[in-house]
C-alpha cells in the first residue's frame, strides 16, 4: 500500500515516540539512584534519536529515489527529439511523486507539441520569406557585421552568401557616394522605435551599380548591442525608369520653354500685323474710298454707267475690307486680351446690345425675349463682344421673316448654365455644320446678308477662354439655335436659369478647329 509521503513521515514518527515513551515510563518505573536514572535516560533518549533518524532516512530514501529519476528524466528530455513518456513505475504511484510525474509528463508532451508546431510554422515562414524576390537580413550595428542574410543576396547582387558575413562586407559594397547617407539612416533607426525606408545604390558582383530599397527596422532595444533587421528590394529597373521619366520631363519643359518663346514671337508678330491693319492698311483704304467717291461726284458723266457701277463696287470693297480688318481685330484681342473674371448681369449686357440693333437697324422690328437677371462668372469685354455677334447674328438673319423673334436665355443641365440665343431667321443646312466657327467662313452670300465670317469664330475663342464649349443647329428656313457654357457655374448662377436636358440632336462643334 503506497501511502504520501507525509502520512508516512507522521506514522513512522507516532511509532517511534510510542516506544520512547513505553522505555521512559519503564526506566522511570523502576528504583534507580540518582546517577542510574540519568544514564538510563540519556541512553533511552539516544537510542530514540538513533531510530528517529533511521526511520526518517528509509522514509525519505523511499521517496527521493523516485524524485530522482523523475528529475532525471526531465532534465535528459529534448524537444528536438520525440518525446518519450515517464515511466510507468512513476506514474502509476498513488502519491504526490505519482501526481507530480503525471503533470510533468502532460507538460512535457504539450511542450515538444509547441515546440513542434513552432518549428513548422518558423519553417513556413522562413520559406515565405526566402522565396520572395527580397533580401532578408540582420544586422549588428556596433561591429557592421551581417549576421543573417536571405539565399536571395546570391541572385539579386551575385555574391556568394559566405562573403555577406565578413566584417563591413555589406557597407564596402555600397556605392561610395551613398555611404554616408545610409550609415546616418541606419543609425537614425537604431534611435528610434520606428521603421523607415531609403533608395542607395550597391555594387553588383558583376561590376554594375544597382538601386536597392531597404525596408528598416530595430529588432533589439539594447542600446548598447542595436540590431537592425529589413527587406532590400530590387529597385534598380523603377529608379531608372524615374530618372529617364525626369529626363523626359525635364524635355518637356525645355521644349514647352522653347514653343512658348516662339509664341511669344508669334504673338508679337500678329500684334505688329494688327497694328499694320489698324494703322497702315486703313490709309490706302481710305485714299481708294476718297479717290473713287471722288470720281463719282466729279467724273460721274464722262465714266459713264458702267464706270459707276465700278466705282461703286470699289467703294463696296474697301468698306467691307475696312469692316474685315475691324473684325480682325477684334478676333486678335479676343485671344490676346488677360482675362478679368467677376460676376456680370448677362441680362443688362443684352438689353444694351438690343438697344444698339433697334438704333442701326431701323427699318427691322424684331420681338426681342431675355430672361431676366441672368448671371455669369466671366470677362465683362469679352462677353460684351460674344453677346453682340450672336444677337447682331440672330437680329440679321430675321430680315426676311414676316415676324422675327429672337430670344436669350439660360436654362440649368447637370449643375452647368446654358445660354441660349435662338431666332427664327433663314436657318442653316446641319451638313454644313462644321464651318460654323472657323473664320471667314460664310453659309450665305454677301448679296443676301452682309458680313465677313469672323463673329462666330471670335464667339468660340471667348467661350474656349473661359473653359466652356459652344454649339449650334439648325435647319433651312426654321431658324437656328446657339448654344454655350462658361466652365462651371456659381450657386447663383445657377438658381437663375430653368433646369433642362441637353437636346440630343444639338451638334456639339467644340472641337473644330
Amino acid at each position: 500500500m503506497n501511502w504520501g509521503l507525509y502520512t508516512r513521515v507522521i506514522v513512522s514518527l507516532g511509532f517511534v515516540l510510542s516506544i520512547s515513551m513505553l522505555l521512559l515510563g519503564y526506566v522511570l518505573s523502576h528504583d534507580f539512584n540518582e546517577t542510574e536514572k540519568m544514564e538510563s535516560i540519556v541512553l533511552t533518549l539516544g537510542g530514540i534519536w538513533l531510530l528517529v533518524m533511521m526511520v526518517i532516512h528509509l522514509v525519505l530514501h523511499s521517496t527521493i529515489k523516485p524524485l530522482s529519476v523523475l528529475t532525471k528524466h526531465i532534465t535528459t528530455t529534448s524537444f528536438e527529439i520525440s518525446h518519450r513518456e515517464i515511466g510507468a513505475d512513476l506514474r502509476t504511484r498513488k502519491d504526490e511523486i505519482g501526481i507530480l510525474a503525471c503533470a510533468f509528463d502532460a507538460m512535457l508532451s504539450n511542450l515538444q507539441k509547441s515546440y513542434s508546431n513552432l518549428e513548422k510554422r518558423e519553417e513556413h515562414y522562413r520559406r515565405l520569406v526566402e522565396t520572395a524576390n527580397v533580401i532578408p537580413w540582420e544586422l549588428d550595428l556596433n561591429s557592421r557585421r551581417i549576421t543573417y542574410v536571405g539565399p536571395q543576396a546570391k541572385a539579386m547582387l551575385g555574391y556568394e552568401i559566405s562573403d555577406w558575413y565578413e566584417e563591413k562586407f555589406w557597407l564596402n559594397h555600397v556605392c561610395e557616394e551613398d555611404i554616408d547617407l545610409a550609415e546616418k539612416f541606419y543609425r537614425h533607426v537604431a534611435s528610434i522605435d520606428e521603421g523607415r525606408e531609403i533608395e542607395y545604390r550597391i555594387n553588383h558582383a558583376n561590376g554594375k551599380v544597382v538601386w536597392v530599397r531597404d525596408c528598416v527596422h530595430k529588432s533589439t532595444y539594447d542600446p548598447r548591442s542595436p540590431t537592425l533587421q529589413g527587406l532590400m528590394f530590387d529597385v534598380d529597373e523603377r529608379v531608372k525608369a524615374r530618372q529617364e521619366l525626369q529626363r523626359y520631363r525635364e524635355h518637356l519643359e525645355r521644349v514647352v520653354n522653347e514653343r512658348t518663346a516662339e509664341l511669344l514671337t508669334v504673338n508679337q508678330e500678329l500684334q505688329s500685323f494688327a497694328h499694320s491693319l489698324s494703322q497702315d492698311l486703313r490709309v490706302p483704304l481710305r485714299a481708294i474710298n476718297g479717290f473713287s467717291e471722288a470720281m463719282l461726284e466729279d467724273y460721274g458723266d464722262i465714266v459713264g454707267g458702267e464706270g459707276r457701277n465700278y466705282l461703286k463696287r470699289i467703294c463696296g470693297g474697301t468698306k467691307r475690307m475696312g469692316k474685315m480688318i475691324d473684325d480682325i481685330l477684334i478676333l486678335s484681342r479676343v485671344t490676346r486680351k488677360e482675362l478679368y473674371r467677376k460676376k456680370i448681369n448677362l441680362s443688362q449686357i443684352t438689353a444694351e446690345v438690343e438697344k444698339n440693333l433697334r438704333e442701326e437697324y431701323t427699318d427691322h422690328q424684331v420681338e426681342f425675349v431675355v430672361d431676366k437677371q441672368l448671371t455669369a462668372y466671366g470677362d465683362e469685354e469679352l462677353m460684351k463682344i460674344l453677346l453682340n455677334h450672336l444677337l447682331s447674328n440672330a437680329w440679321k438673319f430675321t430680315q426676311k421673316v414676316d415676324h422675327p423673334r429672337v430670344e436669350f436665355t439660360g436654362e440649368l443641365s447637370e449643375g452647368n448654365m446654358i445660354y441660349t440665343v435662338k431666332d427664327n431667321g433663314v436657318g442653316f443646312d446641319m451638313q454644313y455644320a462644321e464651318k460654323l466657327f472657323l473664320p471667314f467662313r460664310r453659309l450665305h452670300s454677301v448679296k443676301e446678308f452682309e458680313g465677313v465670317g469672323v463673329g462666330l469664330a471670335a464667339v468660340k475663342r471667348i467661350v474656349l477662354r473661359h473653359g466652356g464649349k459652344v454649339w449650334g443647329k439648325g435647319k433651312v428656313d426654321d431658324g437656328a439655335v446657339f448654344c454655350f457654357t462658361l466652365g462651371e457655374s456659381s450657386p447663383e448662377q445657377q438658381n437663375s436659369g430653368k433646369k433642362i436636358s441637353l437636346d440630343s440632336d444639338i451638334v456639339d462643334i467644340d472641337d473644330v478647329s
